[in-house]
């Protein structure tokens, strides 16, 4: 189990198991449990309870300034050691995209009426049933 120190970048990761119908999501025995709502949220820790109910080491994990594609229902919340990974700096999560100018602006070179594509393609020409 990894060991978070105050101010750590993490994300939620509840244990994951099937459901009845064999979707694969957060686990049917931790569905029910508020954290559930948070799968896939990152946040920074903002505290630690070493000697929390159960012996458990919790993290209190603030979302506030993070992009979570998650809707979470409050701002903070305490967590398990055991469901939190660490989440990587923004700055790696993003690599820079290789400039390419022609790709980039999204520009094309123009293809003549009637020429090598639309012959290939067949586009233009027209068949002609003959009655019989």
């Amino acid at each position: 189990m990894a060991r978070f120190a105050v101010g750590d970048t993490v994300r939620v990761s509840m244990p994951k198991g099937p459901n009845k119908r064999g979707v694969v999501g957060v686990s049917v025995l931790f569905s029910t449990y508020p954290e559930a709502r948070f799968d896939g949220a990152v946040g920074t820790v903002v505290e630690v309870d070493p000697r929390s109910t159960l012996g458990l080491v919790q993290y209190l994990v603030n979302f506030r300034g993070h992009k979570n594609r998650v809707a979470i229902p409050w701002q903070s919340q305490w967590f398990r050691g055991e469901w939190l990974v660490p989440a990587p700096a923004p700055a790696q999560a993003q690599a820079p995209a290789q400039a390419q100018p022609d790709a980039a602006a999204g520009t094309q070179a123009p293809t003549p009426a009637g020429g090598a594509a639309e012959a290939a393609s067949g586009a233009g020409q027209t068949t002609s049933r003959g009655s019989s």
